[in-house]
């Protein structure tokens, strides 16, 4: 079993002192009244030797402290070195662990960039494709459409000959009826004027009765003061249209309101059928257009009142 170096030196400090003890024991026995030469002698030499053993004593002492305390810093050296290593070791594997996380994020971007790159390549390819899809199909397109359009213009050249020759017969027919038709409308117009004046003196006749009726109805209501004065008017105005109204018996028992607008000068601008027979209304609206004008008041408070008004109308027969 190995000895520690303080107990070594605990007892080398002990026998030291025993020894000086003893020393000191003898220099006591031998101090005697009488001086020995010899004895004197003996007692520096045991002096020096003790001495000499107590500074050999702690010499040793010291070295064993010094042995001790190397031990120990080697000790504390060897700890501090494990400590360093397993640091460095720790500090190793962790640059390790984030150099290998490094090259898997690296790896990782690289693979994202490759995969990126395919796609790009794909999506360029796919596009390339695309367009030279359309290219083709466009130029296809326009292949069809020149043959189209030379077929069309063939087809309008064609079409434009017949045309021309349609237009030609056409023109040819054409002066043919011109001519047949200008000697029908001269015909025609001949019988027109000859209606006109017919018409004019038929109308001239009309307005005369008109005023012979006004004259009439006027001297009747005044003597008879049965009528007001747009009642009066309202009979002038039937008795205008009547004139202008070409009846038949199936129109018996029957009658027609009309909504009628006149100008300020009594020209009828509208005449609409208001209620009544379809049939009827009908005719008697035809009637009160050809009438062309209508009787109007010239009380400015009564005129206003037939300038778009209803009427109910009965064919006479």
């Amino acid at each position: 079993m190995k000895k520690s170096p303080n107990l070594i030196a605990f007892i080398i400090a002990l026998s030291l002192h025993l020894l000086i003890g003893v020393v000191l024991l003898m220099s006591v026995e031998f101090s005697l009244p009488k001086e020995n030469p010899k004895e004197a002698v003996s007692i520096i030499h045991a002096s020096v030797v003790s001495q000499q053993m107590y500074d050999d004593l702690a010499q040793r002492q010291l070295d064993a402290k010094r042995e001790e305390q190397r031990k120990k810093d080697n000790a504390r050296k060897a700890i501090e070195r494990k400590k360093a290593e397993q640091k460095r070791k720790e500090a190793l594997i962790q640059k390790q662990k984030e150099d290998r996380i490094k090259a898997e994020r690296a790896e990782k971007i690289r693979q994202q960039k490759e995969a990126k790159r395919i796609e790009a390549e794909k999506i360029k390819a796919a596009k390339a494709l695309q367009e030279k899809k359309k290219a083709n199909e466009a130029a296809k397109a326009k292949k069809a459409k020149e043959l189209k359009q030379k077929q069309e213009a063939e087809k309008k050249a064609l079409a434009k000959q017949k045309e021309a020759e349609k237009i030609k017969a056409a023109k040819i027919k054409a002066e043919k009826l011109a001519k047949e038709k200008a000697a029908k409308e001269a015909k025609i117009k001949a019988a027109k004027a000859a209606a006109a004046e017919k018409e004019r003196l038929r109308q001239a006749e009309l307005d005369a009765q008109m005023d012979a009726e006004f004259s009439d109805v006027f001297s009747n209501a005044r003597s008879a003061q049965q009528l007001s004065e747009i009642a009066k008017y309202e009979a002038l105005i039937r008795g205008k249209i009547s004139r202008n109204w070409k009846v038949d018996p199936s129109m018996r028992g029957k009658s027609c309101t009309l909504g009628i607008r006149l100008a300020p000068d009594g020209l009828v601008l509208s005449a609409k059928m208001s209620r009544g027979d379809k049939q009827l209304c009908s005719s008697a609206r035809r009637a009160a257009l050809q009438a062309k004008t209508l009787p109007i008041p010239r009380d400015p408070e009564i005129a206003p009142k037939f300038r778009d008004f209803d009427i109910t109308l009965e064919p006479e027969l």
